[in-house]
């Protein structure tokens, strides 16, 4: 089978996340890389300064039966714990791009997974319990035939 030279992108993609806080934005598919972007906003935070956002680096994509896992390569407009990007105030935002492994440019469903790490488990656990948000998502839904080549 020959490998493909394209991309594409995925401008809106079915999913399921414990909370729409960080959202979900849009998916671009290269032979090189995954690139998944969100949106995250502080505006129903807790914290007076709007709190913080970072990424484990052994966050991963999976397909959905959990046969192949895309390991993170790189994040772009967020952290790697344990840095954290601090925000301002309850009125800010971020966006952010995480880049995994390729994955096959065919229909499919994955799931992002951020596994707790131990130095900060802590206290993200307390955040996740009352704030409700949660890294993971479920039922990320590819359908080529939504691509837009590019």
């Amino acid at each position: 089978m020959k490998k493909s030279t394209k991309s594409y992108l995925f401008p809106h993609v079915p999913n399921e996340g414990i909370s729409d806080n960080p959202t979900l934005l849009r998916i671009t598919i290269t032979p090189s890389f995954t690139k998944v972007d969100f949106g995250y906003s502080t505006f129903n935070s807790i914290y007076n300064n709007g709190g913080w956002i970072q990424i484990s680096p052994e966050t991963y994509m999976r397909e959905r039966n959990g046969k192949k896992v895309y390991k993170l390569l790189n994040t772009n407009g967020i952290s790697f714990s344990p840095n954290k990007h601090y925000f301002e105030s309850q009125r800010d935002w971020q966006f952010y791009s995480l880049y995994f492994e390729a994955i096959p440019q065919e229909d499919g469903v994955y799931e992002i997974i951020e596994p707790e790490f131990m130095e900060d488990k802590e206290e993200i656990s307390a955040a996740h319990h009352v704030s409700g948000e949660n890294f993971d998502f479920f039922n990320i839904q590819i359908d080529m035939v939504k691509a837009v080549q590019i």
